[in-house]
């Protein structure tokens, strides 16, 4: 079964967006980008939109009767997960992914471009919040006194 009619935009667009992502990730590293290249091309031919020859999760058993539950891969609802999944690895290749190559003094140099997302720490420079409640010393014995 081929992918419906109304979920073909959105699966070129998503073939196109992680290609492009693939090129701008993998620019100067020709062997990686023509992998990526190949994996992509065999994932969207395939009609559910996965990977031919990858292992499918084992099924979940449903609880009342302990059979197992059928997931139709071909649906249009599992189809239209898998794109939002490939937008989602076109926007992580993108941010998140950068490469490096170590120089002659063995110091590695690293190739970030504009989309790269370098963080910023905010978070962890701020102190943990502590939690307030309305009798902090509830719980807590009071020390006794010399001659109580």
């Amino acid at each position: 079964m081929a992918i419906p009619s109304t979920l073909l935009p959105a699966a070129r667009s998503a073939y196109r967006n992680v290609l492009r992502s693939a090129r701008a990730t993998f620019h100067n590293d020709p062997p990686r980008h023509a992998a990526m290249v190949v994996a992509v091309r065999e994932t969207f031919a395939s009609p559910t939109l996965t990977r031919p020859g990858a292992e499918l999760p084992p099924p979940t058993l449903n609880e009342a009767t302990g059979e197992p539950i059928v997931v139709d891969l071909s649906s249009p609802e599992e189809l239209q997960k898998r794109i939002n999944e490939w937008n989602e690895v076109a926007t992580f290749l993108r941010r998140n992914v950068v490469q490096g190559r170590q120089d002659d003094q063995g110091v590695y140099k690293l190739r970030v471009t504009k989309d790269t997302d370098l963080g910023d720490n905010d978070t962890i420079k701020e102190p943990a919040v502590m939690p307030v409640t309305p009798f902090p010393n509830r719980g807590k014995r009071r020390a006794k006194k010399c001659g109580e």
